[in-house]
């Protein structure tokens, strides 16, 4: 067909496509413009008809068009950071809008605890960090939204391995041996809070994050509950703090697809510096000689100087894809997600990948009840190495590694060194270590109004968690021993009913009332099925069943409740002066029956400043609120059993050849929580239209009742209890968070900062002699390994928690090489007696600023995360410095003392570092390897561009914006080890601020796009 055939057909079907492109029949077609109040036309506005999914956004110019069904229709115009508005069409066809800028943000909507509430009617501490955030910097898990972003957070990555867990305390540290975690609630669903001692395998305190289960992609909004007030609520679990966790809606319109990915690669850029080969073997020639040891003909220099840091970091992909789907009528909404998560670590042999999907569903059964329910589901595999604390852990081998050594040898096997050390390399290739996660949780909820203002509402929760720990060590890891392995199975099932009536009302246009009362009944079982063995044929089977010798079986279940009775009343005059009290009954199973219900209340005031008619004249001020709350909160998490208050016994306890049943622990019917007292006085203040907001927060935390072990006499059989409410402590606080919009227009910068000064003290702990205060000190060390010195902590009165406790180092004897310690009593002698507190592991203040500029479709997010003051006790130093074995050396060591360096601060080389004159080694616990882990680092910059509108409506898109990021870009300390962050938290909830070889976090470099549809 020529080109004037195709004109000729064209031509005659033209009058039929412009007859077919007519609106139907009662069709009426709107248009117009939507602008901001100073003319500026907005696009990207959504305009819907109100109960339909019939719209769509403004284009580049603010232009839209519709069709509606009649002139009875309504439109809804809505934008983010703007307060929506309706119209109803009426006899117009051309409606134009201007929209309002929610400048103060005082009708933003915060979750507070069993509801919600305006942010200018909040009067507790809460912080919120909103999801629209999190759209613009891409984060991994959970933890690294918050870090940095609200004040009186400290959120510490204890280890750079994918998947661990992070330190995460709100306004310090409540516990000495209970739990320190907050109460994550994700949709009103309380989570699962697993304590190291009773849960899945961990690498030494790394522990496995049950908050990597959930896919930040989800989030809507965080909120952190800080004071008592706000978290009272939650009684007996909210005394660490509460988290709450909403996640995405559907939205009325029709179905809006979202996809967003990420891809780069981390890598670990700093090296510590060791010693070559030549040099280490002149280190362990001279320790052996000094030691009076023979010296071995085969410690001799080879000249292969492996690195054997770089053979076992590695550039470490990841990448991260996601897909949504949301939208909804009037009558019911939804949302879909799926997501895939990949993540190799920075040591070989690490890897991580997790599942996601969620479903969430609103639906108005009738105009009186509201139906909902909401799901997520996880399924993660993590392949795990050991830490520090571990013989086989892959980083500390490659630190203590003989550089002379090769990897492989000629014909591609694993190098084994003679002396029996372990091949790094071939621990990180080889181990089978894998924690396999599978977590669901969800709820359902119906939602039925009573009358106006009053509704009743019931839900049903629960969070499943099943954690299957794999672990084989074949002949070979086992450095030629027989083979071994071990599997462990473990399940938490909690559940939880809650039943509230809820009520919210204005009179006479001055006089608001909301009122809450509740009821909750909650219950979680446990169970863990472990066993292990040895010796087996073949590697090719790795199971327990592949094992001749079946070693350490064990099944451990446990289960516990707690009943609940609640309420809050709040009153509002004038919108000037605000009220509210609340009041939570928590019974719980765990404790004797004269303690086993706890009391929770709390009470708050606040006072509108700015609302006040003496304060209408000026323009300087926009918005003032003074805040005032006291109130009590529990923790009856990290108790290390569910059944504290009880004796217990031990079954399978043998009797020569009978078996029996063993005493295990002693009662204790008064043992009940940790109370914990808490006043606030808060100050908000915006500035100049809310150009500049400030949230000032001023506390006082005293934890009573702290549970503590309590020293026993040996007549009672026991050396101690697990714990009785016998100890005080405090935290003194400051918070100042910051929010300035310094420039609006094309180009935009907006400033959010904030900083934490928290000060803590042991206040009581019991006597065991009377008058003696010291003789309260109580003190706990670590475990060691490749022969180190473990550190120590101490708990004494008047003292912080996080306090090194060690002798104080004076130099090194010139004359005999080895170092000397203070005689603090003056006795002439040096003994356990001398030793004293050398350092504190807690900051004197945290923050973060972020800084976030826009120009024409760009957008550069620059985020500085800081912590001043803290002690670092460096663990790795002591066994790198200690020159008294097969073990390598830093740097430092060639400064060490002979008879021709007598004038040094490094000891001499002995093997085995006998005890000296003073009967103490060269590795004794001291402040030589305290050192200041104050930091300043880059933790995100990420630059971003958004696709034009009018391209993305012509692509049918509705966002389309490309970015790249960088994380942990640099960090600016004079901490000598791998990272001044990452330290062995959790190992022992009582120990904090040392780092034993932990894994650096990586820095990480990253692309992605996000695209709607």
């Amino acid at each position: 067909m020529t080109y004037k055939n195709y004109l000729i057909v064209f031509l005659l079907i033209l009058p039929g496509v412009k007859g077919y492109a007519q609106l139907p029949a009662g069709q009426l077609k709107i248009t117009g413009n939507v602008k901001d109040k100073t003319g500026t036309v907005m696009p990207g506005v959504s305009v819907f008809v109100q109960g339909t999914r019939q719209g769509g956004p403004t284009d580049a110019n603010g232009k839209y068009s519709i069709q509606v069904a009649g002139e009875k229709s309504v439109l809804v115009f809505a934008y983010t950071g703007f307060v929506s508005r309706q119209r109803t069409v009426g006899k117009d066809r051309v409606i134009d809008m201007v929209l309002s800028e929610d400048q103060k943000g005082l009708n933003e909507v915060v979750i507070i605890g069993y509801g919600t509430s305006k942010r200018g009617d909040v009067i507790s501490a809460i912080t919120s960090v909103k999801g629209s955030d999190l759209q613009q910097i891409p984060v991994t898990n959970l933890d690294a939204v918050m870090q940095g972003k609200a004040a009186g957070v400290q959120v510490i990555q204890n280890s750079g391995a994918p998947g661990d867990e992070a330190y995460l305390r709100i306004r310090g540290s409540g516990s000495l041996f209970g739990e320190n975690r907050p109460l994550y609630v994700i949709d009103g669903v309380p989570m699962n809070n697993i304590s190291a001692g009773s849960g899945p395998q961990s690498t030494d305190g790394q522990r496995v994050s049950a908050q990597n289960d959930i896919n930040p992609n989800d989030i809507e909004s965080v909120e952190i509950l800080k004071d008592a007030a706000a978290a009272a609520i939650y009684g007996s679990r909210g005394g660490n703090g509460v988290i709450l966790i909403t996640t995405k809606k559907g939205a009325l319109g029709k179905a809006k697809f979202n996809f967003n990915m990420y891809t780069g690669v981390a890598e670990v850029r700093k090296r510590l510096s060791l010693l070559n080969g030549a040099e280490y073997a002149q280190l362990i020639k001279e320790e052996r000689a000094n030691g009076g040891q023979p010296v071995e003909n085969d410690i001799i220099n080879t000249g292969v100087n492996t690195n054997w840091q770089d053979q076992v970091f590695r550039p470490a992909p990841i990448s991260n894809y996601a897909l949504s789907v949301s939208g909804g009528t009037d009558k019911a909404s939804y949302y879909a997600s799926g997501s895939y998560f990949d993540q190799k670590g920075t040591i070989i042999g690490q890897k991580f990948k997790r599942l996601n999907g969620r479903i969430n569903f609103d639906a108005k059964a009738t105009d009186e009840l509201k139906i909902g329910a909401n799901v997520t589901g996880s399924h993660s595999m993590n392949h795990r190495r050991d830490g520090s604390f571990s013989n086989q852990s892959v980083l500390t081998l490659a630190l203590v590694q003989n550089p002379n050594n090769p990897v492989y040898n000629p014909d591609g096997s694993y190098y084994m060194d003679a002396k029996g050390r372990l091949n790094p390399v071939m621990m990180g290739n080889e181990l089978r270590f894998i924690a396999e996660t599978d977590r669901y949780v969800g709820n359902v909820y119906g939602n039925y109004t009573l009358a106006k203002g009053l509704q009743f509402k019931s839900s049903i929760g629960f969070d499943h968690l099943s954690i299957t720990d794999d672990r084989y060590l074949s002949r070979l890891v086992n450095n030629g021993s027989n083979a071994s392995g071990s599997l462990s199975v473990y399940s938490v099932m909690l559940w939880v009913n809650e039943n509230t009536l809820s009520y919210n009302k204005t009179l006479n246009k001055h006089h608001k009332l909301t009122a809450l009362l509740g009821q909750s009944y909650q219950e979680s079982a446990t169970r863990r099925i472990a066993a292990a063995g040895n010796t087996n044929s073949t590697d090719i089977i790795e199971s327990i069943t592949g094992f001749t010798n079946r070693t350490e079986a064990s099944d451990y279940r446990s289960k516990w409740a707690i009943v609940s009775y609640f309420g809050r009343a709040g009153y509002t005059y004038k919108d000037r002066f605000l009220f509210e009290s609340a009041l939570r009954i928590d019974g719980s199973s765990r404790f004797g029956k004269h303690k086993r219900f706890g009391y929770f209340p709390s009470v708050s005031g606040g006072w509108k400043i700015s609302n006040e008619a003496f304060m209408k004249k000026q323009e300087v001020i926009s918005n003032l609120k003074l805040r005032a709350s006291i109130g009590v909160t529990g923790n009856n998490e990290g108790l290390g059993t569910d059944f504290p208050s009880l004796a217990t016994y031990n079954a399978g306890t043998n009797y020569g050849t009978l078996p029996g049943v063993a005493a295990g622990s002693l009662s204790n019917a008064d043992l009940s929580w940790e109370s914990t007292t808490q006043t606030n006085l808060g100050l908000d203040f915006g500035l100049f239209k809310d150009r500049i907001n400030v949230v000032v927060d001023a506390y006082r935390k005293v934890t009573n009742d702290l549970i503590f072990k309590l020293e026993l006499p040996y007549s009672s059989g026991f050396s101690r209890t697990f714990g009785a409410n016998i100890g005080q402590m405090r935290n003194d606080g400051l918070e100042f968070q910051v929010n300035s919009r310094n420039l609006l227009g094309k180009f935009s910068w907006t400033t959010d900062f904030n900083i934490s000064f928290n000060r803590n003290k042991i206040t009581h702990l019991p006597l065991t002699v009377a008058g003696d205060p010291r003789s309260a000190d109580f003190t706990e060390g670590l475990p060691n390994s490749f022969n180190t010195t473990n550190p120590t902590s101490i708990f004494r009165i008047g003292e912080p928690v996080g306090s090194f406790f060690g002798y104080r180092n004076l130099g090194v004897d010139p004359l005999t090489g080895d170092f000397i310690y203070e005689d603090i009593t003056g006795d002439g002698a040096v003994t356990t007696a001398d030793r004293q507190i050398v350092g504190n592991a807690l900051p004197l203040h945290t923050g973060g600023i972020t800084n976030t500029f826009g120009y024409k479709g760009f957008d550069l997010s620059v985020f500085f995360y800081w912590s001043y003051g803290n002690d670092v006790y460096n663990q790795t130093r002591n066994v790198l410095e200690r020159m008294s074995s097969l073990n390598n050396g830093n740097k430092h060591v060639l400064r060490r003392w002979t008879p021709g360096n007598t004038l040094t601060n490094v000891p001499k080389a002995i093997w085995g570092d006998p005890a000296g004159t003073d009967g103490l080694t060269n590795a004794e616990v001291s402040q030589r390897f305290i050192e200041d882990g104050s930091f300043l680092r880059l933790k995100n910059i990420t630059l971003g561009y958004a696709l034009p509108s009018a391209f993305q409506k012509r692509m049918k898109l509705s966002n389309a914006r490309f970015y790249v990021s960088a994380q942990n870009l640099f960090t600016v300390t004079n901490y000598s080890g791998y990272d001044p962050e990452v330290q062995n938290q959790q190992f022992k909830n009582s120990q904090l601020g040392i780092d034993w070889a932990s894994q650096p976090q990586p820095r990480t470099l990253m692309f992605g796009f996000s695209l709607g549809f």
